[in-house]
């Protein structure tokens, strides 16, 4: 009698970029923490509470630097697809008359980004769409792979993992902090 074994995917979110401070900044001095933000490294006091074994799998990761290095830390050498897919949603900016902590000025940004306010950056639209084909190639994968491990951001993380309990994979855990991991199942 062949033994069943139920199809996971592991969404793990990189690890604290060095640049993650949360300084209070103008408009134009956001933008350029963006900037920096999506250039980190990881910051090295920065530990994962938990890991997970990642043998067996069909390792996926992030084109930024900060996913790639949180693979590397995990011990992946080379990973199966480097998948542009993946990365972050476009950190969303705007010009406002107002000094606020950076990670006030995420907030803030991503709710105008929400609402469908545009700017020179991709549009929550373009972002849900792209992670639509992300969810494809992942279940597609889940035909051939009985363990992916992907590397990547909040929250291209956050609508994978709605979207793909939305096509009937089950949430056995989930941490969307730095290095959290996140387990789905099938």
């Amino acid at each position: 009698m062949a033994h069943y074994h139920p199809k996971e995917i592991v969404l793990i979110r990189h690890g604290k970029p060095l640049s993650a401070h949360n300084d209070k900044v103008t408009a134009s001095q956001y933008a350029k923490w963006i900037k920096a933000y999506n250039k980190s490294e990881l910051d090295p006091q920065s530990k994962p509470e938990t890991t997970t074994h990642i043998g067996n799998s069909y390792i996926m990761v992030s084109p930024l630097v900060r996913a790639q290095l949180t693979a590397t830390h995990y011990g992946v050498k080379k990973a199966d697809e480097v998948c542009d897919d993946l990365r972050e949603m476009d950190i969303p900016y705007y010009r406002l008359p107002v000094q606020l902590r950076t990670w006030h000025w995420v907030v803030v940004s991503r709710a105008l980004w929400f609402l469908g306010k545009k700017g020179r950056f991709e549009s929550f639209e373009a972002a849900k769409s792209r992670v639509d084909n992300l969810v494809a190639r992942i279940e597609d994968l889940s035909l051939e792979h009985e363990r992916l491990v992907l590397f990547g951001h909040g929250m291209t993380n956050y609508f994978t993992r709605k979207a793909l309990m939305a096509k009937g994979w089950q949430l056995k855990q989930k941490n969307s902090d730095f290095w959290g991991i996140t387990v789905l199942s099938q």
